[in-house]
């Protein structure tokens, strides 16, 4: 996740200001859904979801923060690690292929690839769900939490659900250049927009492995009463989302509560989009194109202290944190169309 410019004074009161009144007014509305859902869990899912590895997540950060940094103008180091996701995805049975700009040469300073695959659904008309996350990092970063810890997530639903019925297609994105601009993500979505794809959504997983459970461990770029105020331990896992994307912020909220209870979450579904800060990854593309898509976060420089430093190693980050939000991802899209 590339650094924006921080915590900005006034930028609560400021918010306030451009929130429309309808949003206040949709409020307890929101509340009273979220009250009433059923929460009766699937056997079926809640077999695939226990079989989310925190082993198997390990073993994924370890292998790509221990080879280093992987800035986008290496590209032998970009290269290796887009080879141990193909080779993951094969090992899982799937036919991944590679996305990139096609005028582009491999020498050449905007060369990349994408990393994609796809689980083919079952029901028909039924559209298409992403689950997304980037593969580089700053140039002096191993990166294990941004964003070793959302490609370690990506992999292991994708070797979860490699067996399993899934109603839509779920298609499995690993983007390239995100610290430089995102450009692995716009090239994506400039594709789906190309080819008139039926896209339902996207679910973003941006630093999804570092909690701390002491107070006043989380910042906030601002605080709203009543509306958006987060904890001060930095220990839950951000949902942010904009107006047009709440309902797949809420589907993943329905998931969180029913099949990965233990799972802290602060919910800025719809809200998201009035923060500038809540704009810094793959998502953003996606709402650019007015397309449904959500980030999940661990807050990113707002809690983890080894952000875009040498020292965001791997024994710095909660697996068991990172193996609930990769049980919650996998719920949602098992659950999707159901």
């Amino acid at each position: 996740m590339p650094l924006d410019s921080g915590i900005r004074r006034n930028d609560g009161k400021r918010m306030i200001r451009r929130l429309p009144e309808c949003l206040l007014r949709l409020l307890p509305g929101v509340l009273l859904l979220a009250a009433c859902s059923d929460h009766t869990p699937r056997r079926d899912v809640q077999e695939l979801v226990a079989q989310i590895s925190e082993t198997q997540l390990r073993r994924h950060v370890a292998a790509l923060a221990d080879a280093g940094p992987r800035p986008a103008e290496d590209r032998r180091a970009t290269r290796r690690v887009a080879d141990y996701i193909r080779t993951r995805l094969l090992d899982f049975g799937y036919r991944p292929f590679e996305e990139g700009p096609a005028t582009a040469q491999p020498d050449d300073a905007d060369a990349f690839v994408n990393i994609l695959a796809t689980r083919s659904g079952r029901a028909s008309g039924a559209g298409i769900l992403e689950v997304a996350a980037h593969y580089d990092t700053v140039a002096d970063s191993p990166g294990a939490d941004d964003n070793a810890s959302g490609v370690a997530a990506v992999l292991e639903i994708a070797r979860v659900l490699s067996k399993a019925e899934v109603q839509p297609t779920i298609r499995f994105c690993f983007f390239a250049r995100e610290e430089t601009g995102r450009d692995g993500s716009r090239y994506h979505v400039e594709q789906i927009r190309r080819r008139n794809e039926p896209l339902d959504g996207a679910i973003v997983l941006e630093m999804v492995g570092y909690t701390s459970g002491e107070t006043d461990t989380q910042r906030t770029p601002a605080r709203i009463p009543l509306l958006f105020s987060p904890p001060t331990t930095g220990n839950f896992v951000a949902v942010v989302g904009n107006l047009w994307s709440g309902g797949l912020g809420n589907r993943f909220e329905r998931a969180r509560a029913i099949y990965a209870p233990a799972l802290p979450l602060f919910s800025a579904n719809r809200v998201g989009g009035f923060f500038r800060d809540a704009l810094r990854s793959d998502h953003k593309p996606y709402w650019d194109q007015g397309y449904h898509a959500i980030m999940l976060t661990d807050t990113a420089n707002f809690r983890n202290p080894h952000y875009h430093r040498p020292t965001d190693t791997a024994d710095t980050l909660d697996f068991r944190f990172l193996r609930h939000i990769t049980q919650a991802t996998a719920a949602t899209l098992l659950t999707a169309g159901r």
